[in-house]
């Protein structure tokens, strides 16, 4: 099956929250997806990240991926000790999901490479994200694009999560 991955615009967000929705009620594994609002969706097209989509060539999304650019408050390097220098350089790969008809065409790595080609490589020097210590799957997926484990702490309200690193140009 043939895949475009490119930038999401305004005109993705159904599809985005379809998916969204369909991995935030996931009754096998709750705590690895924890689905955002649309209002959060919105912002993270232009304002505060970027978001990347996988379409179908019948036009469907069948996949997402969140980037955001951290405020130093919500910022996953203060996890790690940061300086503010450090913490000005973090991007943060925040949220993926694949629909179920479509998971198994490696479209989350394929999403991932491109929203890292997409970062403007002097800015954003520190990449980070957080799996949950269970999802072998994502947590193989970051891991074979050189994201490491740094630390597992609680995070969205007490969630178990691996908190990954990936340091560019280093």
């Amino acid at each position: 099956m043939e895949f475009l991955i490119r930038k999401a615009g305004p005109a993705d967000v159904r599809g985005i929250m379809r998916i969204m929705e369909q991995a935030g009620t996931c009754h096998i594994h709750p705590d690895w997806f924890v689905a955002d609002d649309e209002a959060y969706v919105r912002a993270h097209l232009e304002q505060k990240g970027f978001s990347v989509v996988a379409e179908a060539s019948d036009g469907e999304i069948a996949g997402f991926f969140i980037v955001k650019y951290p405020d130093k408050d919500d910022n996953l390097g203060t996890c790690l000790g940061f300086d503010d220098r450090q913490l000005s350089q973090v991007a943060v790969m925040d949220s993926t999901a694949v629909d179920n008809a479509f998971r198994g065409n490696g479209l989350q790595g394929r999403m991932l490479e491109t929203a890292e080609n997409l970062l403007d490589s002097d800015r954003f020097v520190y990449l980070m994200c957080t799996v949950h210590p269970e999802n072998r799957f994502s947590r193989h997926n970051m891991e074979s694009h050189g994201y490491q484990v740094k630390k597992i702490a609680r995070c969205y309200g007490g969630l178990e999560r691996c908190i990954l690193l990936k340091e560019r140009g280093r």
